[in-house]
């Protein structure tokens, strides 16, 4: 049975903590300010090595967050604006940061070291947006949902929100899902399966809404259709403005931020597997079947995304009362960390694989395969 970790502080108490999140999106502001007014363009690295530096630093000694200071009652959470509004209200600050971004990039000489930190620094900055594009396009209403399209426009990822809650969390955990890292599968290989199979199943997806509803999969009514077209044109307006020299930095922001979200997806599902009942269908998934991590500083800057047993487990849960659990698959460290570990596939090997084979008590048949993907691919 599954447990959630109690709760200890009064929700009162802990509200404006998550404010702290709004200072991460403006980090590579800060280093863009820095560089320009300093004349130092290496400051454009600031994010990078905040993400990778001071981030896994801070989680490591401030640890996790055991009287669960980022959770919430439901009552206070599902009745409180200030919560659902916190992240909507991030999106002038997430296209400020990417237009000063594009700006800087087209209007000034700087190195080409210095042009590509800019890139990575913003599409670290991009990787807050499709984080709070996850929150948001987890809601049903109409705001949510084109707040969520919005924030994704500048990555080129709109076609994430249909993809992700309509096909990841059916298929999380099963060899169906490109979004599950099968054990032993490298960072670089799963990659180049998630990638274009998360384009591949959002359009299928929407295809088979139209079909199902009686119009074209080309309709404007097709989710995917809506928003490769509205990405177009603001990146087509970026470029109208500034130039065809800031689109290099548009690609580069876009390619670090695509492969953060694959970062995120390769090292919460690793391995895992879901049971099957007696007819061969697998069993919805339940907490066990995402990796989980309880660090204090990953969580705060992730809208508790980190918290991601409780979240596949409960999808609608808002990110103020996702729980931590103390019978699931834990990260031994944050996610800053966990992100290095996974570009170096021996240590990220090290690290994971008997974790795995913990988890499912030395079974192989509990663990999700590339010899079981093959074997379940050849019977559809």
């Amino acid at each position: 049975m599954t447990t959630a970790a109690p709760l200890h502080a009064r929700p009162s108490a802990k509200r404006h903590l998550w404010l702290i999140s709004l200072t991460y999106p403006t980090v590579p502001l800060l280093g863009l300010w820095l560089a320009l007014s300093l004349d130092q363009p290496a400051w454009v690295w600031l994010t990078t090595a905040i993400v990778f530096g001071l981030a896994p630093l801070l989680d490591h000694f401030i640890g996790d967050d055991e009287d669960d200071l980022l959770g919430l009652i439901e009552d206070e959470a599902s009745q409180s604006l200030f919560y659902r509004y916190m992240v909507h209200g991030l999106l002038p600050l997430i296209y400020l940061t990417w237009l000063l971004g594009a700006w800087a990039a087209a209007t000034h000489s700087w190195p080409v070291w210095a042009y590509v930190g800019l890139g990575i620094g913003h599409g670290w900055g991009l990787t807050f947006a499709i984080n709070s594009a996850h929150e948001t396009g987890h809601k049903p209403d109409r705001l949510s949902k084109w707040v969520a399209l919005l924030m994704l426009a500048p990555s080129f990822l709109g076609h994430f929100r249909v993809e992700h809650n309509t096909g990841h969390h059916s298929d999380v955990a099963t060899p169906r899902d490109h979004a599950t890292a099968r054990f032993g599968e490298s960072y670089w290989a799963f990659i180049t399966r998630e990638v274009p199979g998360a384009w591949e199943r959002s359009w299928r997806i929407e295809s088979k809404r139209a079909a199902r509803k009686g119009y074209s999969r080309w309709s404007l009514k097709n989710e995917v259709v809506q928003t490769v077209l509205m990405q177009v044109v603001i990146w087509g307006a970026v470029i109208a403005w500034l130039g065809w020299a800031a689109l290099p930095y548009m690609i580069i922001a876009a390619a670090i931020s695509t492969t953060a979200l694959s970062s995120q997806n390769y090292l919460a599902h690793y391995g895992l597997l879901r049971d099957k009942r007696a007819d061969g269908k697998y069993l919805p998934a339940r907490p066990q079947h995402s990796w989980n991590t309880n660090s204090l500083v990953t969580n705060i800057t992730s809208y508790n995304l980190a918290r991601h047993s409780d979240h596949h487990a409960n999808p609608s849960r808002h990110y103020q009362y996702l729980r931590s659990f103390d019978d699931v698959p834990t990260l031994p460290y944050g996610y800053g960390v966990m992100y290095l570990l996974a570009y170096v596939p021996p240590l990220w090997r090290r690290v994971m694989d008997p974790l795995v084979l913990a988890h499912v008590d030395g079974d192989m048949s509990k663990v999700l395969t590339k010899e079981l993907a093959i074997a379940e691919g050849a019977k559809r």
